[in-house]
This record gives C-alpha cells, sequence and structure tokens, in this order.
C-alpha cells in the first residue's frame, strides 16, 4: 500500500506542476501577443506620420515660389496637408514652430538642408504625437494596462523647389501679328476650324506709329509746310508731302523736316498724299467706305472721290488731265490702272504733254493713258521687300486675308491698307525689318510676358537655367541654357532671353507653323552639355495652335502630339499657352496633358476698361505664374 500511496503522491504533483506552466505560459503568450499588437500600432502610427510629414513639407514647399508672404503660405499649407492624414485613426496637429523654412545647397550627388538661410527653397516640416500635442501621445491597445501613457513619436520630412532647366519655346511663324492686322477687325473665318470668330481690337495704327519714318523732302511749294532747313529751294510742288527723296514723311500736322506733332513725333511714315492714319478702328464699328484715310479708286470705273479730286486739282493738272486720271477707261490693263492710281496717290507725277497741263514738255504722247515712261517725281518703295505695284495688285485683288474679311477694302488705298499689306505680305526680318520694333499682337505681349518670366526668376532667385527656342517653318536655338558665372549675375544671364526676343519678329525668318519642330529644338537643348543632372526639364511652349508643315512623312499635327509624347517619355514636363484670336485649344490642351503639365488660355476678348484684347494682361500673369510653378521634391 506504501507503494501504491507514493505512486498516487507523484501523479499529483505533476499535475500541479503542469497547471502552473500552462498558467505563466498563457500570461507570457498574452503579453508577447500584447506586445506585438502595440509594435504593430505604433510601426504604422509612425509611418502614417512620416506619410503625413512628407506630404506635408511638399505642399509647404510648393509655396515658396510664391511672391506673396512665402512663410505665412507655406505654413499654412503644411497644416492643411497634415490634417488631412490621421496617425492612429486621429488627424496630424501642426506646430507652427516646426515649419522651418532654409535653402538647399547642392552637396556632390545630394542637398543639404540649411536652415534659415535665404534664398527660402526648402523647408523642414515636423509632425509628432507626444503631449506637446492636442492628441497627445499615440493610444496602446494593452499599454494602458500596464499604466503606460502611450508612445511618443515623431516624424520630419525636408522638400525642396527643384532646380529647373527651362526651354523656351516662341512661335514665331506669321500668324504672330494677325491681331494686329485688318483681317481681325470684325468676324472673320477661322483658320484653325473654319468656324467663324469675334473680332478683336486690333492696334494696326500702332504698329504704323512705331515704323520709322524717312526724313526728306515735307512738301516744299504746296503752301502749306515750310521749306527743309538748309534747302529752302528744293523743288516739289505737289500739295500735301508729295514725293520726296528720301520718302517725305511729313505733312500736316508734323510739318518741317523734323516735325513734331501730336504723336510726340512724326507719326509713321507717310507715301504721296497718303498722310493722314484716318478713322480710328473700333471693335463693332469701323466702317472702311467712309474712312477719310482711305482713297477709294475702283478698276475699270470713274473714281468719284472728293479727296483725290481736290489733290488732282490742287496739284495743278488741268482738267483734261484730271479726267484721264480719274476714268477707268484703260483699267483693263493692270500696268496703266496701277499707273493712274500712283498719280492719284501723290507717289508719282505725270507728264502727260496733254494741252495746258501740269508738266511742260516730257516724253507725254498727250493721249489719256498713263504710260510708264510719262511717270516722273516717282516716289520709291521704301522697303526691302514688296513694291507699289505688288501693294496695289494687293488691294486690288480678292486673295487676301484682308479681302475675305471684309470686302469693302478693295480698290482703297491709305495708310492702313499699305501697313497691312506689310504685316501679312511682307512679314519677316530679311523682308521689312521695320516691323521689328512695332507691337505685333500677339508677339509684342508674349515679349512683355517672357520679361515678366524672367523678372519672377530673378526676384524668386530660383537658380533656374533657361534658354530660348523659336520655330515657324523651322526652328531655331536663339539662347543658351544660361545661368550665372563668376562674372556675370543671374540677372544679367537670363535677360539674354527677353532682349534676343524683343529683337524678332513675326515671320522673322520663315512664315508657316512646325509645332513639333519646336518641341523638338526644345527637347534638344534640354539633353544637351548645358543641362545639369539636379535640375527637372520644362519646356514652356507659346503658341496659336495652329500647325500646318511637318517633316517629310508626317501630318502637322501627328508630329505635334508625337514630339509631346517624345519630351513626356524623356522626363520632361511641357507647359502650354495658347495666345491669340485665332488659337486652336484642343490640340494645345492635348500637348500639356501628355507633357504633364498646364495648358493656359490667353483671352483675346477685349479688356472692358482698355478695349485692349485681355490677353495683354493676361499673358504676363500667365507667365509669373509659371515662375512659381516649380517642382518640388523630398530630400530628407
Amino acid at each position: 500500500m506504501f507503494l501504491f500511496r507514493k505512486s498516487r503522491h507523484r501523479s499529483t504533483r505533476r499535475a500541479t506542476i503542469l497547471t502552473q506552466t500552462v498558467i505563466f505560459g498563457g500570461a507570457v503568450g498574452l503579453g508577447v501577443a500584447a506586445l506585438a499588437v502595440d509594435t504593430g500600432l505604433m510601426f504604422a502610427a509612425k509611418q502614417e506620420l512620416q506619410s503625413a510629414a512628407d506630404a506635408a513639407a511638399l505642399a509647404a514647399a510648393s509655396q515658396l515660389g510664391s511672391t506673396s508672404n512665402a512663410a505665412a503660405l507655406t505654413v499654412a499649407e503644411a497644416a492643411t496637408f497634415a490634417s488631412l492624414n490621421e496617425i492612429a485613426g486621429q488627424s496630424a496637429t501642426l506646430i507652427e514652430s516646426d515649419v522651418v523654412l532654409g535653402h538647399a545647397v547642392l552637396n556632390g550627388d545630394r542637398f543639404d538642408f540649411v536652415p534659415n538661410e535665404q534664398p527660402y527653397d526648402a523647408v523642414r516640416v515636423s509632425l509628432k504625437r507626444d503631449h506637446t500635442v492636442a492628441d497627445g501621445p499615440v493610444s496602446l491597445v494593452f499599454g494602458k494596462a500596464l499604466g503606460m501613457e502611450g508612445a511618443r513619436i515623431k516624424a520630419s520630412a525636408t522638400a525642396m523647389l527643384t532646380l529647373r532647366d527651362i526651354a523656351v519655346v516662341i512661335d514665331l511663324s506669321g500668324s504672330m501679328n494677325d491681331d494686329s492686322e485688318l483681317r481681325h477687325h470684325q468676324n472673320y473665318i477661322s483658320e484653325a476650324d473654319g468656324s467663324s470668330r469675334p473680332g478683336v481690337q486690333i492696334n494696326l495704327e500702332d504698329v504704323w506709329l512705331a515704323m520709322p519714318c524717312a526724313k526728306g523732302n515735307n512738301g516744299v511749294g504746296n503752301g502749306i509746310d515750310p521749306a527743309p532747313p538748309g534747302n529752302p529751294s528744293n523743288y516739289n510742288d505737289q500739295p500735301g508731302t508729295g514725293p520726296g527723296s528720301p520718302n517725305s514723311q511729313g505733312g500736316n500736322p508734323s510739318p518741317g523736316a523734323d516735325p513734331s506733332g501730336s504723336n510726340g513725333g512724326c507719326g509713321g511714315p507717310r507715301w504721296g498724299w497718303m498722310t493722314g492714319f484716318g478713322s480710328t478702328i473700333v471693335l463693332g464699328s469701323y466702317n472702311p467706305t467712309t474712312d477719310p484715310g482711305l482713297y477709294h479708286i475702283p478698276r475699270s470705273s470713274t473714281c468719284t472721290h472728293s479727296d483725290v479730286i481736290a489733290n488732282l486739282t490742287e496739284a495743278g493738272y488741268s482738267s483734261a488731265e484730271r479726267s484721264a486720271l480719274l476714268s477707268g477707261q484703260y483699267d483693263s490693263n493692270a500696268t496703266l490702272y496701277y499707273n493712274r492710281v500712283k498719280v492719284c496717290l501723290g507717289l508719282a507725277g505725270w507728264r502727260s504733254k496733254k494741252s495746258g497741263g501740269k508738266y511742260n514738255g516730257g516724253p507725254g504722247n498727250g493721249d489719256n493713258k498713263v504710260d510708264t515712261n510719262e511717270l516722273t517725281q516717282q516716289v520709291s518703295w521704301p522697303f526691302d521687300a514688296g513694291s507699289w505695284d505688288d501693294y496695289l495688285a494687293y488691294v486690288t485683288g480678292n486673295g487676301s486675308q484682308m479681302f475675305q474679311t471684309d470686302s469693302r477694302f478693295r480698290y482703297r488705298y491709305g495708310i492702313k491698307t499699305v501697313v497691312n499689306y506689310l504685316l501679312e505680305k511682307q512679314a519677316g526680318r530679311s523682308r521689312c525689318p521695320e516691323l521689328g520694333n512695332a507691337p505685333e499682337e500677339p508677339l509684342y505681349s508674349t515679349k512683355n510676358a517672357v520679361q515678366a518670366l524672367i523678372d519672377t526668376l530673378v526676384e524668386l532667385d530660383t537658380q533656374d537655367y533657361c534658354s530660348l527656342e523659336i520655330f515657324a517653318t523651322t526652328s531655331r536655338h536663339e539662347v543658351n541654357l544660361v545661368g550665372p558665372t563668376e562674372t556675370v549675375s543671374s540677372a544679367e544671364a537670363l535677360q539674354a532671353i527677353p532682349d534676343r526676343l524683343r529683337q524678332m519678329q513675326a515671320g522673322h525668318y520663315n512664315s508657316t507653323t512646325c509645332i513639333g519642330c519646336g518641341v523638338q529644338q526644345g527637347m534638344t537643348e534640354l539633353t544637351s552639355a548645358r543641362t545639369r543632372s539636379s535640375a527637372a526639364k520644362v519646356i514652356i511652349l507659346m503658341t496659336d495652335g495652329k500647325p500646318n508643315v511637318a517633316p517629310s512623312g508626317w501630318n502637322p499635327t501627328s508630329y505635334s502630339i508625337d514630339r509631346a509624347q517624345a519630351a513626356a517619355a524623356m522626363g520632361m514636363t511641357m507647359h502650354v499657352v495658347g495666345v491669340g484670336a485665332d488659337v486652336d485649344p484642343d490640340l494645345l490642351q492635348e500637348m500639356a496633358n501628355i507633357g504633364r503639365g498646364h495648358y493656359f488660355y490667353a483671352d483675346s476678348a477685349p479688356d472692358p476698361v482698355t478695349g485692349q484684347p485681355l490677353y495683354v494682361h493676361q499673358l504676363r500673369e500667365i507667365f509669373e505664374t509659371l515662375a512659381t510653378k516649380r517642382p518640388v521634391r523630398l530630400i530628407q
């Protein structure tokens, strides 16, 4: 029995030990499980807090490009984005002092953050969950049972405005002066889609006023203008300015060899009896048939224009000569028509050899035809391309954009149609460089906008580099990617961009439009040895979006899209600005979407205060905005 009892005692002891082991092991297991849960919670909260700090830092950095109160904007943006993120079920709270502005300094292949150093192009944001914030430490599931107040965690992130290498790509096709031309003075047919579009307030008169005036004979002998100083006997008995050598510039209201009129100078150039601009072109009310600045000399019919008759009479042409000059009897011959128009405009005198005529002697034969060999005192054509005959054919014909918009300009000669002829048919540096300093729209507003872009980059000290690329039928590289050197400041280097653009004009090299060529030119510069590996690559494209030429085998629109896709594939961002009354927005929006950029449309509707197209001011705002739209990235 003893042995039996001993054996029973040992079995009971083993059971007790097993029970204690199970109880202790279960407690340890529960503790390990609790620790694992709380550790996982802390890890998740830490990740959430870091994500919130990253988002807040990137959002804050995006506000550093502002020209207003960047410090306040960065804090506000950081707080907003921090609050959008939850940490363990509660929104992150930002303390203002935990947002620190500074400067990013390139150190090898990475950027170091220098707090409180200007220019401010980087920001560090710190977020925390501890007793210093309203939500306190992160609550633990099992930690409370052990008397723990919660987990204190902290995260920080530093983001900077990325340096940019910017290719400014500008459309310099012939259409970049369309909003100065008579083609847009009233409703017109769009080249982009064939629809009818509203006209704009054109500035043709401003273009004329900006063109240089020739110094020369100012109408001596007409009883109105004084003789040029030092040459009192210079012969000219035509009325008004009349023909001179070189071409006359003045006449009333700007008399004399060095005239000064109401415009502070000679006004614009004048030719023969075409001495006044005439009616102001007001959108919606201008009528060329009542414009005193236009002489109506129809072909194959009699001219009855009172000013033409008065000028011929004052010039001393006899009644028989006037009848012949006003008649359209021989106008089926274009040369004879052009000759009589030249005389009726004061661009030439007529030695008719009629009895009692204006001139004595000469080669005339006394008939009613104005033969070429009978012309005298002819005003020479003052520009490098074109001619008086070509101008007369332009006004006479029906193929011009001017005629297609308003057929009432046909057979109407004057300063308006001369300047319009130059804009439409003779644009380009090699043909009419006198237009280079004229405010051709929308190019002139684009030039001002590019200046605003550069001014803003300099003001913000962005450390961006810029190049200038242009395109029309072909593309050309104009200014290298430029930045500061040991001897040249950033402002001086970047100013080369607008300075060069101001020397250029619509149709500068050629006139048709290859948008894809312009994008390709920008890509070429942004992959050149002048780029910086640390800089984001950005193309700013300005155009009216009407491609009509492309390399062989390509459709112009398809080539534009293809080049946008190629730029995007290389990691480049492309912002697109549509400008002018006749924009194709669909293509430009698509290109901007492909380039992961923004599309901006500058409105051509009239400003209610100035009457000018709204884009005159909008373009500056757009380009200033582009200067501040710098990409951001995390550096720490």
